[in-house]
């Protein structure tokens, strides 16, 4: 009888202990394997790396991702996307984020299947005027602040190409610094991903801060990966994971259009 009520204590105090400690003990598995992302820093509230590390809505995106593969990420800040696909080509990075297609740089990595859709838009603190297009707008002289080494589609790559044209769009690194650009009127017009530049927008209270209608480009972003990261298997395991949160994925995407998201909310 006592080695009976022995018996059942210790079951007890075991049965107790991994109702207690069992939870823990599973959110402490360490991950699989971990991975080392780009970010680049001043692209808020997409990309954007502080004193408490990386945040914004592609890096949740990818947070989310890479745990439903228990693989830990490690974001690396980096100044500009050009930077970026410099590092994955030289290896010193495994992952970017939100990653137009472009067959150039498909020679650098593995594009995953697209998780988003970015809209690029002309940004201008004069009222929009729906029958101009790009190349309208440089013909008349003005100039067009862009982020260095992002893709804007064919259209503008044609005109960045013209002799004509391509000293009229200026290159430069970083967000806020674009926005600051335009509001003392360095240049004319700035393009940027629709939600960066409402973000950026109501961020630094720009007066008269407009959107254009016209679609600079409008096309699906996704992670680069670099050569040699996944197999066949492991490739075609990230995508359905990409597809199965695709709906979570469109719900973060339509909070951070509509809404200035706080440092930290996940």
């Amino acid at each position: 009888m006592v080695g009976v009520r022995w018996y059942l204590r210790v079951w007890c105090f075991f049965i107790a202990g991994f109702l207690f400690y069992g939870p823990k003990a599973v959110a402490q598995q360490p991950c699989a394997s971990e991975v080392k992302i780009g970010v680049v820093a001043d692209w808020p509230p997409l990309t954007a790396v502080d004193e408490r590390g990386a945040y914004g809505l592609d890096v949740e995106i990818a947070r989310k991702v890479f745990s439903e593969l228990n693989i830990c990420p490690r974001f690396l800040r980096l100044p500009t996307s050009a930077r970026s696909l410099d590092q994955l080509g030289k290896g010193a990075v495994d992952v970017l984020l939100m990653v137009s297609y472009v067959q150039e740089r498909a020679e650098l990595g593995v594009f995953s299947d697209p998780y988003r859709w970015e809209k690029m838009r002309l940004f201008s603190l004069r009222q929009p005027r729906m029958a101009m297009d790009l190349k309208a707008l440089l013909r008349l002289g003005y100039r067009i602040g862009l982020s260095i080494g992002s893709y804007y589609g064919e259209e503008l790559k044609n005109l960045a190409d013209n002799p004509d044209f391509g000293h009229l769009l200026v290159g430069i690194s970083g967000s806020t610094q674009r926005v600051e650009m335009l509001a003392k009127k360095r240049v004319d017009f700035i393009i940027e991903d629709e939600i960066l530049g409402r973000f950026m927008g109501r961020k630094l209270g720009i007066k008269n801060f407009h959107i254009w209608d016209y679609p600079v480009h409008n096309n699906q972003v996704h992670f680069l990966l670099r050569k040699g990261l996944f197999d066949a298997a492991q490739l075609a395991r990230f995508n359905g994971v990409i597809k199965r949160l695709r709906p979570d994925i469109d719900k973060l995407v339509e909070h951070y259009t509509h809404h200035t998201v706080p440092r930290g909310a996940h």
